[in-house]
């Protein structure tokens, strides 16, 4: 029987707030190809009262009902401007390139996470401790593309006792079929944004199984970014030139290290063993990051370091049972910091200084001539990585397949994620399912 080829349209706003990407993709069988792409800035307005939304909703434990409950907060303001962007992007994606609506089968919306307690950080597997939150209505996205939206991804897995993140691996692992064919094998997938998340395609020495994994390493661009914004008015350190004219202080990387990504029950994310997902709000900048009497280009130049250095830290983590990646492909726009890039492969290759009680973990990644190549180098476009994980998504939604599985969240069963809203429908949710408070006794 002759599979359907499916397109369906990805979109991806993370948490650095800067843009929404928006990408077609066709599936074809196990072919996956990008039809045309397009980014389009979010407003430093919008992206700084979502800021505001999400202190609010740290303080309040997730609690998205009382904030979106008080008028004061011009909650459905930031939510319909947001949607509205949404929605304006995917259309001038269509029209720029000449493609009808009713040629696209699904969009897949994530939405922005404002809050994420899956059980790694509330220590616990108990429904009534653990919540994801992403705002943003699939219905009012479906009614103004005119098109299907499959969105609230996370909440299943959460609601099947995973942590709810991260939703790259099982995409990853279908573009690896491709790269598998080139001998390009085995290989981890390094996204950096505003967080860094890690995707391993390997396999058992013993028994040659496929192994698939993944987790959060934890702030990427996030400590960056906050300093070029508060000191410097910048977005971010463009082409690392503040970096470049910095030095690494170790005694700040430390101190970053031990005490800038705790959990809310004050447990160190970095050492946390995975699966694990992560969230900006258990992100701690530091007095000693903050302090202006230190000079500001040694304070980001550590900060850029600290990026490569837990990610490359996390890699230790993968079980010597399984074969180390050879391959390193990385894709989101934390890596095109060259500071950050450089410093990645030569934690790798061990050409860099790590700190002592570290270096048992530095010696088990250890990669004398590490292959670490943009995804594009390989056909795969990064600037539109993230936003290709939820067309994939959309079209696992419409054909069934699960996109999570206990060994890359921790879920108790494989779970298909999402729920659909189709122009004209009824669905009401703004925020996804298993937002705080989802569990009824």
């Amino acid at each position: 029987m002759e599979q359907k080829t499916y397109r369906c349209i990805g979109v991806m706003t993370g948490n650095s707030l800067d843009a929404v990407d928006v990408v077609l993709t066709e599936f074809d069988g196990q072919s996956i190809k990008d039809i045309c792409g397009l980014s389009i800035d979010i407003p430093i307005e919008t992206g700084n009262r979502f800021r505001q939304l999400k202190f609010m909703l740290a303080q309040n434990g997730g609690d998205i009902d009382r904030i979106a409950g008080n008028k004061e907060n011009r909650f459905d303001e930031i939510h319909d401007n947001y949607i509205k962007l949404v929605a304006d992007t995917i259309l001038q994606l269509l029209e720029q390139n000449h493609i009808s609506k009713e040629t696209i089968d699904m969009i897949g919306f994530h939405g922005q996470t404002c809050a994420h307690c899956p059980p790694s950080i509330a220590n616990s597997r108990d429904p009534r401790q653990i919540y994801t939150l992403q705002i943003g209505s699939g219905q009012m996205l479906a009614d103004l593309t005119g098109i299907p939206v499959a969105f609230d991804f996370r909440s299943d897995d959460i609601m099947n006792l995973g942590e709810g993140a991260p939703l790259a691996p099982i995409h990853n692992r279908h573009i690896a079929n491709d790269l598998i064919s080139k001998e390009i094998f085995p290989v981890a997938f390094c996204n950096g944004g505003n967080t860094g998340n890690i995707a391993v395609i390997t396999k058992d020495k013993i028994t040659g199984k496929e192994i698939v994994l993944g987790w959060d390493t934890g702030p990427f661009n996030h400590f960056i970014d906050l300093l070029m914004r508060e000191e410097k008015n910048l977005p971010c350190d463009l082409d690392g030139e503040t970096g470049k004219r910095g030095k690494v202080n170790y005694r700040l990387l430390r101190l970053l290290f031990e005490n800038a990504v705790q959990t809310h029950n004050r447990e160190n994310f970095i050492l946390l063993p995975p699966p694990k997902s992560s969230d900006p709000a258990w992100y701690r900048a530091i007095p000693e990051l903050l302090d202006r009497s230190f000079p500001f280009a040694d304070r980001v130049r550590t900060a850029e370091f600290f990026s490569a250095y837990i990610f490359a830290y996390n890699l230790a983590f993968i079980s010597e049972n399984y074969d180390f990646p050879k391959y390193f492909l990385v894709f989101g726009g934390g890596w095109r910091n060259p500071v950050v890039y450089n410093d990645f492969k030569n934690l790798l290759a061990g050409k860099v200084e790590v700190l002592p009680e570290h270096q048992k973990q530095f010696n088990k990644i250890f990669t004398p001539q590490p292959n670490v190549e943009w995804s594009d180098f390989y056909g795969y476009n990064g600037k539109y990585m993230e936003a290709r994980i939820f067309a994939d998504m959309a079209k696992c939604k419409l054909t069934n397949e699960p996109f999570s599985y206990p060994e890359t969240t921790g879920c108790l069963r494989p779970t298909v994620g999402g729920i659909i809203a189709t122009p004209g429908g009824k669905n009401k949710q703004r925020w996804s399912r298993a937002a705080s408070g989802w569990y009824k006794d």
